[in-house]
């Protein structure tokens, strides 16, 4: 099964000041980093691999998240680089991790 990725790179400016000092993905909603809710509802819908491209503040994202067992996945990371590139840099440098078929829709 292919794995699902989550875009979770932006600024999130509209939240600001809120996010800045930290990433969308880890504003509390409800008790819980928004994330965490996101994970949880993917691995009830079957899903097992998750791949978070990341961006802004990603490392903090990948901290929280880690490798994702204490929500039942195996997350990995996609980081956008020094240089955010926006939605479409963040999916060029998931490509190799989400599998040969995404490979071939480039």
């Amino acid at each position: 099964m292919f794995p699902i990725a989550i875009l979770a790179g932006g600024l999130a400016t509209r939240l600001w000041p809120l996010t800045e000092a930290i990433p969308k993905a880890l504003v509390d909603v409800n008790g819980e980093p928004f994330i965490a809710q996101q994970l949880r509802l993917l691995l009830t819908n079957g899903i097992e691999r998750v791949l978070v491209c990341a961006g802004y503040l990603g490392e903090m994202i990948q901290k929280g998240v880690g490798d994702g067992a204490r929500f039942g996945l195996h997350v990995a990371f996609a980081f956008d680089g020094p240089r955010l590139r926006g939605t479409a840099g963040a999916i060029k440098q998931a490509v190799p991790a989400l599998g040969p078929a995404a490979d071939q829709a480039e």
